[in-house]
């Protein structure tokens, strides 16, 4: 580390190019003459390398400049930086839920010699596990039949972008609706089911009153089936994204607890008693019970547990969060009332949210404590952590004043999580498009022409392995885009 003086020097400008360095050779700034004569201006001198003591003095420079409020929130803001800044990137944690019980309860009642109280906690904790992935797949299931058969069976077409934009017809791209007439404005667009109740209605009079099938065709309009609005529609999707990625991220702590930790039979479970002082002192000063010495971590997974928990946990909860993303962004997409899309993001979410609410209902209160004061892991070494811990006011402040510099790079200005959001969203989005919808000869997106399933009930290994496996059809179509008229 050098230290560097600004000084004043009559004649030649020296222009002050410096590059931003680390190590310590490297570090040093570059002057060049920029060539012009008769100018004052800085110029930067390089003298020795600096040493704890020119920083104490530095510090204590700084440090005279300040009241003692503005010191002790300078002091504040470096701590934070030393022991917050780097928590998102080096530490996870396991969360109160089915999937994370069925991973801790076994390695505690492994540390513990398998008593049969803590076996037994265990067990439970996968039965309630069989019974998550059973209500999961099946809900999820359900709305793959509705949208996939049930809707078919029902004559509907794909939304895509039927009345997207509406506000740019009647010459927009996306202006004709899937009955083969214009939109103009508005107050022609309805939602599937009252599209078909209105043309219900008006081909029951035709058929009623043959001789005035003309006059009726002409007196009432049925209107278009599309989308009440094009945006709200992206933004829905979007938050409901922004919950199936936290359910990803929990996910991928996992996968990275059982990369890092380990491959050993660690202590999950310990009881930590302060040497301090003796035990009764302890309880009597601190006002602990015995359950407040007992402390439990992730530690060290034999290879045989973590191999069981990839293949029971994370792959099964892999397979659910893309089954329900991919479902969720098709079952919202094909919403086209505003209202209604927004109600179906709050129930889409419950789908992910079933392995809290198993566990808060139906798991044994010792499982819930032991979630809750299960400690997080950490990448960070040990020697790191007391050396943070050890250190003094001073230090903090000198740590927030070279935090001072400005750099564009610094992965904290930007949110990662945000942009991997977007770029998720998309990708399911364009899934959604590519596999069923088309160009029109406007150049908007209209439904791919529609037939229906050879089976009233939507195949299994569809279902499991899409979409690398299909579902048979019927060659005729029920629908196709009619011409414009």
């Amino acid at each position: 580390k050098y230290r560097f003086r600004a000084g004043v020097a009559p004649g030649r400008v020296w222009g002050a190019r410096a590059t931003s360095v680390r190590t310590l050779g490297d570090m040093a700034r570059k002057a060049e003459p920029l060539g012009r004569e008769g100018a004052h201006s800085e110029r930067v001198v390089l003298l020795a390398p600096t040493t704890k003591q020119d920083d104490k003095e530095e510090m204590l420079l700084l440090k005279s400049k300040l009241s003692e409020k503005e010191y002790n929130a300078q002091v504040a803001g470096g701590t934070i930086i030393a022991f917050l800044m780097h928590k998102d990137r080096s530490e996870c944690s396991l969360q109160p839920s089915i999937y994370d019980a069925a991973i801790v309860m076994p390695q505690v009642a492994r540390s513990a010699g398998w008593p049969t109280s803590l076996w037994a906690l265990s067990l439970r904790s996968f039965f309630l596990l069989i019974a998550n992935f059973c209500l999961q797949i099946f809900i999820l299931y359900m709305i793959v039949q509705e949208e996939e058969v049930m809707d078919k069976f029902a004559g509907q077409m794909n939304l895509c972008n039927f009345g997207a934009l509406i506000e740019s017809c009647p010459h927009g791209p996306n202006c004709i609706g899937p009955g083969g007439t214009n939109y103009k404005d508005a107050g022609r667009v309805y939602d599937y089911n009252s599209w078909v109740t209105r043309n219900f209605v008006r081909d029951s009079l035709k058929q009623l009153f043959p001789d005035k099938a003309d006059i009726i065709h002409a007196s009432i309009d049925p209107g278009e089936y599309g989308l009440e609005n094009y945006w709200v529609r992206f933004v829905c999707v979007f938050v409901f994204m922004m919950s199936v990625m936290s359910d990803l991220r929990s996910t991928m702590d996992m996968a990275y607890i059982f990369y890092s930790v380990p491959t050993e039979e660690g202590m999950w479970v310990e009881y930590c008693v302060p040497t301090w002082a003796s035990k009764e002192k302890v309880k009597e000063f601190q006002e602990k019970s015995e359950l407040d010495f007992v402390r439990f971590k992730i530690a060290g997974m034999p290879r045989p547990w973590k191999i069981f928990n990839v293949v029971a946990v994370i792959i099964p909860k892999l397979w659910i969060w893309k089954t329900t993303a991919q479902n969720g962004v098709m079952f919202l997409m094909e919403t086209a009332g505003i209202e209604d899309v927004i109600v179906n993001v709050t129930a889409l979410t419950f789908i992910l949210n079933l392995d809290e609410m198993l566990f808060a209902n139906f798991s044994h209160r010792a499982s819930h404590h032991i979630l809750e004061m299960l400690e997080p892991y950490s990448s960070e070494l040990e020697e790191e952590a007391e050396a943070k811990e050890q250190q003094s006011n001073d230090d903090a402040f000198l740590t927030l004043q070279r935090d001072r510099t400005f750099n564009f790079v610094d992965l904290n200005l930007f949110p990662f999580r945000l942009l991997l959001n977007v770029v998720v969203t998309a990708i399911f989005v364009a899934e959604y498009y590519y596999g069923h919808c088309m160009l029109s000869e406007s150049g908007g997106l209209i439904s791919k022409p529609m037939s229906l399933p050879n089976s009233q009930v939507y195949p299994l290994l569809s279902f499991v392995f899409y979409p690398f496996v299909g579902s048979e059809a019927q060659e005729q179509s029920y629908w196709s885009m009619p011409p414009a008229g």
